[in-house]
């Protein structure tokens, strides 16, 4: 029994690994620069392109695209369910919709055969039809009408006039493919595995909406009408396109390795089973910045090339090498700042990051203000009556924040006051608030600047609370004057720039200026590792 339970273990493994992204070289980026999302986007190059079709590990041609300028369309859709046209710089064209017909005794295994198929039925019939294929086998269509009626009475006039089998398609998801004189080249299943490539064999690039990038680039639909852009690319060559991004090029030559060391290892960690997702990572900071070959620079270049294939390992794993741009003093321990604990991010005191324009920062935030980022994340606040930083971790940054407000006390974990309150607001969890109307009380433990609103004073009645959003009476050497109980404005005093995890970015080039080589510089920043 002991023995077929291994077995059983050793057969999931095995399935698991081969399961996992056969991409594992490459890595799928979602371009969401210069558009959040498309109806449609256009692929060029210098040179005529090919589409392909991942399958079995390996890009397989399946059929040349004989245009150097391609436009990507959602079947049916633009700007809106209820319209459907087909956009190009000249005008908007209204006489194609989301219904099809399916020709279908034509189906064929490869491109060559179906091509054939397509010139007999225009030579025989005069009919026009596009191909459209699934990644494995093509068939050949017709027509994209407006509306059903339209469908059903083309599918019954060819059925008449050229005794042709031929049904409707059931409104399905696909991407068509125009060339650059707007004629329909291919019709593709909305499954991210196809691709195309400059079909020059020394010229690995194209553009999307003109921006050059290497590798390839596929589409997928979601939410029925929105096209995403999809670069597939080379690990190393994604790098040259993001350490520049990350951090400038002036930099020495080894805080270059070491972000160009810590950007390959966190590619990595992103890229899952193939099938789990369209895509691996974005463009933008919610992976890491990305800019194709717009981005590179000959020195980032250099460092990606002189650290080729170098990753940083904990216990021979390879890590998610978290960076930030500054840690205000002093980085912090993972479970600080989100949920896990990392026994490679590990709080380190962090002097050479001081050099660092966000060491030290400052922001007045409105009582409205901070009232619409609540209401944008679900809590119905209508008055804030005070925010104190309720729970601190060893290295100062905010584990609780108390806001308290008309319908309650809202606590606010670790990073997500900033996903609530805005990183713009907060530019690191290292933070204080200071109200605009607090005063210095006498407490127990001696003077301290607090809000009056809801501190218990001793009256002759003994103690009571303040009440919140009045004013008060307070005798001062120049008499008597009326001080707010609440703030309506708050000013934050904060040090650092980004999570304050791992790597920090300034503190990296402070140790390289410092003369640390970039070995020296991961294994500070980051706990227990090694580089190889």
């Amino acid at each position: 029994m002991k023995l077929l339970r291994r077995f059983i273990l050793l057969t999931l493994l095995i399935t698991l690994l081969l399961s996992m992204n056969a991409f594992a070289d490459e890595i799928r980026v979602r371009i969401r620069s210069p558009r959040l999302e498309n109806e449609f986007f256009t692929i060029s190059s210098d040179d005529t392109m090919k589409l392909f079709y991942h399958q079995d590990g390996t890009d397989q041609p399946i059929m040349p695209l004989p245009s150097k300028m391609i436009h990507l369309r959602v079947n049916g859709y633009y700007s809106s369910h209820e319209n459907y046209r087909f956009y190009n710089t000249q005008q908007l064209s209204t006489n194609i919709g989301p219904y099809g017909l399916i020709l279908t005794d034509y189906r064929e295994t490869n491109y060559e055969s179906i091509k054939k198929r397509q010139q007999e039925i225009a030579s025989q019939f005069g009919l026009k039809t596009y191909i459209y294929t699934n990644g494995n086998s093509f068939q050949l269509w017709t027509g994209q009408y407006l509306t059903l009626d339209a469908a059903r009475n083309a599918r019954d006039s060819i059925r008449q006039d050229y005794d042709l089998n031929v049904i409707i398609n059931d409104n399905i998801e696909m991407i068509l493919l125009y060339n650059h004189e707007n004629d329909l080249m291919v019709a593709l299943a909305n499954d991210y595995r196809f691709f195309i490539k400059n079909d020059h064999p020394d010229r690995n690039y194209v553009n999307i909406d003109g921006k050059p990038y290497r590798g390839s680039v596929g589409g997928y639909i979601i939410e029925g009408n929105r096209l995403l852009s999809i670069n597939k690319v080379a690990i190393e060559a994604y790098l040259k396109g993001v350490v520049a991004s990350e951090m400038p090029a002036s930099w020495p030559l080894e805080a270059l390795k070491v972000q160009a060391i810590a950007a390959r290892s966190y590619a990595l960690s992103l890229i899952g089973p193939i099938h789990a997702s369209p895509y691996d990572a974005q463009d933008n900071q919610n992976s890491q910045v990305y800019n194709g070959i717009w981005g590179e620079r000959e020195s980032t270049n250099k460092a990606v090339e002189e650290t080729k294939g170098q990753l940083i390992y904990y216990n021979d794993t390879v890590i998610a090498a978290y960076y930030h741009s500054t840690s205000g003093g002093s980085t912090d321990n993972s479970e600080n700042v989100w949920r896990n604990p990392l026994p490679y991010i590990r709080g380190v005191d962090d002097p050479y990051s001081n050099i660092s324009p966000y060491t030290e920062w400052h922001i007045a935030l409105s009582e409205e203000k901070l009232l619409s980022a609540l209401r944008e994340n679900g809590y119905r606040a209508n008055k804030i009556y005070d925010i104190y930083e309720k729970n601190l971790s060893e290295f100062n940054r905010v584990l609780e924040l108390a806001i308290v407000t008309d319908i309650g006390e809202i606590i606010l974990e670790k990073e997500e006051t900033r996903t609530v309150l805005g990183y713009s607001n907060l530019r690191s969890t290292w933070y204080a608030f200071e109200g605009n109307q607090q005063a210095s009380i006498m407490t127990a433990n001696g003077l301290s600047n607090k809000t009056l609103g809801g501190q218990n004073v001793l009256t002759t009645q003994g103690y009571k609370p303040i009440l919140y959003k009045t004013e008060m009476p307070v005798l001062t050497a120049n008499g008597t004057v009326h001080q707010s109980t609440s703030p309506d404005s708050y000013d934050v005093y904060g040090r650092g720039f980004g999570h304050g995890l791992g790597l920090s970015q300034y503190g990296a080039r402070g140790m390289a200026d410092a003369g640390y080589n970039y070995i020296e510089i991961i294994q500070y920043y980051y706990t227990g590792v090694e580089v190889k």
